[in-house]
């Protein structure tokens, strides 16, 4: 096998999904009790909730003052905390969410139950556009990674104008600005109900974006060398790779995988001397939804005269020595 005859040479690169996640960041977590309020904020970068719970999970967090009977249920789970509390405050600096039934629901009445979120801050960039301007995003390096957009409102001071009379309007527009934008140097985006429809009517909206320049580079630096990939995944295979804040169940499927990714990766990167490719599901296509994935490839780089694969051999490899790159 030519993989094995080379494993040698072989560098192993792994990006995580969006790829936004290029080094550890530590989790913040915010706990208020029943009838508070929760307060997240970045100094730097945008939140981005990893996890949330309104329930209860044990018998002594808010329980100063509390009969038994409303601490003695510790399964309490409302499946919904999560979305609530993205829709809220993902892509914002700082949010305040009161942590009430009317606002989750009640998933555990005559239990006191306590709202529990853990949150990063990703240094990525900010837009806006205003409604019937168009919003113009771009990467001077990388190519563009959007983490999470909105056509809506969700703040009053933001493009203030005379029809301006709420500030709940939410409308997740991520995945249709993921498949327009992502793996792009630039991207133009109008801003208007004829692009995203209307889901607030006599309510003047804008498009918020947050989003990621990202240098996915696989690159053969030596004069001669040439890419030729030999092996490419984009699924999870483990349950450590990529997995720091990840709630269990993103990483507990280890057999996402897919036999098509070489093709994807070859066709896009074999024979030059630099390829970059964002591990996006708008590139790749989604293997397995609701797991968090990365993208694993080898690849060698080999003179031009041995790019056909039955040609290849460690002799025709321009790399001295073996090389492992993680990203």
């Amino acid at each position: 096998m030519v993989a094995q005859k080379l494993s040698w040479i072989t560098l192993l690169l792994l990006l995580c999904q969006h790829a936004c996640f290029l080094s550890a960041r530590r989790a913040k977590t915010s706990l208020v009790c029943e009838g508070g309020s929760a307060h997240l904020s970045c100094d730097v970068g945008y939140i981005h909730v990893v996890s949330a719970n309104y329930g209860r999970t044990d018998h002594k967090t808010c329980s100063v003052g509390r009969p038994f009977k409303q601490l003695s249920n510790n399964h309490c789970f409302e499946e919904t905390s999560r979305r609530t509390m993205t829709v809220r405050c993902n892509g914002k600096k700082r949010c305040s969410v009161f942590a009430v039934n009317s606002v989750f629901s009640d998933p555990c009445p005559w239990t006191y139950k306590y709202l529990q979120v853990s949150y990063e801050c990703h240094p990525q960039r900010h837009s806006i556009a205003c409604e019937g301007t168009r919003s113009v995003i771009g990467c001077e390096k990388g190519v563009i990674s959007v983490h999470h957009a909105n056509y809506g409102r969700r703040d009053l001071g933001i493009c203030p104008n005379r029809f301006v009379t709420r500030s709940d309007c939410y409308f997740s527009q991520t995945s249709s600005l993921r498949s327009r934008c992502d793996g792009k140097t630039s991207c133009h985006v109008d801003a208007s109900n004829s692009v995203f429809s209307d889901p607030c009517h006599h309510v003047y909206k804008y498009l918020e974006v947050t989003y990621s320049c990202i240098l996915l580079v696989f690159l053969c630096q030596y004069a001669l060398g040439l890419i030729k990939v030999i092996k490419a995944n984009y699924g999870r295979t483990d349950r450590t790779t990529c997995a720091s804040g990840k709630p269990a169940h993103q990483t507990s499927n280890i057999r996402c995988v897919r036999g098509s990714y070489l093709r994807t990766m070859s066709t896009r990167c074999d024979g030059r001397k630099s390829c970059s490719v964002p591990a996006v599901n708008s590139v790749f296509s989604d293997p397995c939804v609701g797991t968090f994935k990365y993208l694993e490839v080898h690849y060698v780089c080999v003179r031009k005269d041995a790019l056909r694969i039955n040609q290849i051999s460690a002799s025709d490899s321009v790399l001295p020595d073996p090389v492992t790159a993680s990203i």
